[in-house]
């Protein structure tokens, strides 16, 4: 897992780094990246909302990432950026073309990832969006935590 800072973000702030796909020991990567996530948000002046939000975000996609993406595409990664309207915008990248989806059984015992990244997304104003690659070969998972637009 490498930690990439680059100063061209609409704000002037974007960080990526990536990580591997697949069962364990993958899954310990999570604890990581969610934790640096937190840790970025709060140092670029999010509220204490908004780092939880992040590092509960990253956590989910990650993990669904490293649970549906085939083992073929072992590279997955993290991005955290700021849009024009200040609003964070958490980003992750997987390989696969296959788009994100909320089970419909209630009484699943999984599936609901998803679902409440989008939630938190709503409730701190933002929306979740997925962007297929421009060759549709894998896709982006964003959830803007804030206002996207301005």
């Amino acid at each position: 897992m490498g930690l990439l800072d680059r100063p061209d973000g609409p704000n002037g702030r974007v960080t990526s780094w990536a990580f591997r796909c697949g069962a364990d020991p993958a899954f310990r990567q999570i604890r990581t990246c969610r934790k640096i996530a937190a840790e970025i948000a709060r140092d670029w002046g999010h509220s204490a909302e908004v780092a939880d939000a992040a590092e509960s975000i990253v956590a989910e996609l990650m993990a669904n990432t490293m649970q549906h993406v085939p083992r073929a595409h072992p590279l997955g990664s993290v991005t955290l950026s700021e849009a024009g309207s200040g609003a964070l915008v958490v980003s992750v990248h997987d390989c696969s073309r296959a788009r994100p989806f909320r089970r419909v059984d209630e009484d699943a015992e999984r599936g609901r990832g998803i679902a409440l990244v989008a939630e938190l997304c709503r409730s701190l104003g933002g929306r979740l969006c997925v962007l297929p690659d421009w060759d549709g070969g894998g896709k982006s998972v964003q959830a803007f935590l804030g206002r996207a637009d301005r």
